[in-house]
């Protein structure tokens, strides 16, 4: 596949020799390839061609023109295409049917959000259950604690509840399977995006064989639930004849219900709805655990970090002695939780795991013309950093520092309280940018129709999880926050870092739990 010739390379690679040079590099020297390439040439408004020797080059466009990328139609630019390849989704994402499975993700995270009033208070107590049994509950000795490990376990056990719920999500093999297929899927999709297309049938099977080991025993505990659920549905409703979807609240009943509705008798099979829970959990798990990473050790690192804890404490004791009896962890409660909203968002900003923004492949077959003329083949991806935006001293007052309260300084403070309604997508004037909202100048869940249908429920999970921390833990401050680590568009948080925690003693009645 050729590039554009008009457009030219970041790291000056305008030969064969020096372009091979440069896409080597980009495993390791990705950021200053990227660094680069925008002050060079996106902030001179022209696009330029990041090399990139896992999932190939990519055309990156000045920030200006991502209003055009988003509006062009999936038949000719496709992120579902990117994504594909950049989990090599054939070989790892156990694919039922894949033109079905988009849409029934779409559904059941629309289920999952509708309910998130019936739910929300399940995830805590199992929350505080996970905390409790990763971080302990001495109150008198500081605790050093792997922090990317203990966030592993923990989203691992929240998101299998909403899954799947108890008991399994309390059973330690099911866990550890779940934490590992969805820690490695990643790693496994970069071992094959190196491998040469025609070597992939042969080394595919064995370069996944682990990762499918573990799904084998995920199916083990799913499948006879899938399998009582559907015998337990039969129990016809008197009202309307229809199988009765109502006793159970997770993926495996929403999924039921939905082929169940769509006449597909096919998809309540347990090895399909086992496959999907998996990669659902993967979904769940993956994104969540390095954000919670970076947040706690942003906020640990900071130079302000007791008063940020004391203010996210604030807070949430404010908000949840305002609420009534039935609104604590309710969805107005969580539209409120103005700081824990921009603390969560200031470190995906800062220390986000993926450099990129927006990013599409060409699957027109004739191929497209950027606004600039260039023509671009088909198979040729075009996007937009994230990174570089998000570090951008002309956009952010210290780029490179942490202000966990960045995103809320619009927001109207009375009794200790921020007062928002937010109900603005991006934040304005008077209100503040929610966490999961998106912009031109904010992709840290990309941006567009295709942003991360998954936000809502991730962002959920961590203002939840960050709010149990704060309130019944305190984090010793870092003199230094530990470095993040890129491989290639990646950037690892601190896996094998530490930090000190205690558990706090709450005056009231002596208690140590809320």
């Amino acid at each position: 596949m050729g590039t554009p010739p008009g457009i030219p390379w970041a790291g000056n690679g305008q030969d064969v020799l020096s372009r091979a040079r440069t896409t080597f590099r980009s495993v390791f020297g990705m950021r200053e390839l990227i660094e680069e390439g925008y002050y060079k040439y996106s902030k001179r408004e022209k696009p330029f061609i990041l090399p990139n020797l896992i999932t190939g080059p990519e055309i990156i466009l000045p920030t200006s023109q991502l209003p055009w990328l988003c509006e062009q139609p999936d038949q000719d630019l496709s992120q579902y295409e990117v994504n594909r390849q950049f989990l090599q989704a054939d070989n790892t994402m156990l694919l039922v049917f894949p033109h079905r499975d988009a849409s029934h993700v779409n559904f059941i995270i629309k289920q999952m959000m509708k309910k998130i009033d019936d739910y929300a208070g399940n995830i805590v107590e199992e929350i505080k259950f996970a905390l409790e049994l990763n971080w302990g509950n001495d109150t008198e000795e500081w605790q050093e604690i792997s922090v990317f490990a203990t966030m592993l376990n923990i989203v691992t056990r929240v998101a299998s509840m909403v899954l799947v719920g108890n008991p399994i999500c309390r059973n330690e093999d099911y866990i550890n399977s779940s934490s590992i297929f969805a820690k490695d899927v990643i790693l496994t999709a970069g071992l094959l995006n190196i491998l040469p297309s025609f070597l992939k049938p042969l080394f595919a099977p064995l370069i996944t064989a682990y990762d499918r080991f573990h799904y084998r025993k995920i199916a083990k505990y799913i499948n006879p639930v899938v399998k009582n659920r559907w015998s337990e549905s039969q129990a016809f409703s008197a009202t309307d004849g229809k199988p009765d979807f109502s006793q159970h609240n997770d993926y495996v009943q929403w999924a039921l219900r939905d082929a169940f509705n769509q006449g597909l008798p096919s998809e309540t099979e347990p090895p399909v709805i086992s496959k999907r829970l998996a990669i659902l959990g993967f979904a769940s798990i993956q994104s969540t655990v390095p954000t919670t990473t970076n947040v706690l050790f942003d906020i640990a690192a900071s130079t302000t970090s007791i008063d940020l804890q004391k203010t996210l404490r604030e807070e949430i004791s404010t908000l949840m002695r305002l609420a009534s009896t039935d609104g604590i962890w309710k969805r107005p409660l969580l539209n409120d939780m103005i700081h824990f909203d921009s603390a969560v968002r200031e470190s995906i900003r800062l220390n986000h795991f993926v450099s990129r923004g927006v990013m599409k492949m060409v699957v027109r077959p004739e191929g497209i013309s950027l606004q600039s003329g260039e023509h671009v083949p088909v198979g040729m991806k075009i996007g937009v950093t994230g990174w570089t935006v998000h570090h951008d001293k002309d956009i952010y007052e210290d780029a490179y520092g942490y202000h966990a309260f960045r995103f809320c300084k619009a927001a109207k403070v009375k009794d200790g309280l921020a007062q928002s309604s937010v109900k603005s997508s991006k934040g304005s004037a008077d209100q503040p940018a929610p966490l999961v909202s998106t912009s031109e100048n904010f992709m840290g869940f990309s941006h567009g129709k295709h942003a991360c249908p998954g936000r809502f429920f991730a962002a959920l999970v961590i203002k939840l999880l960050l709010a149990q921390i704060v309130l019944n833990y305190d984090i010793e401050p870092l003199e230094e926050r530990p470095t993040n680590h890129w491989f290639n568009n990646s950037i690892g948080p601190p896996i094998w870092s530490k930090i000190r925690i205690r558990r706090r003693k709450h005056e009231s009645c002596g208690k140590t739990d809320v």
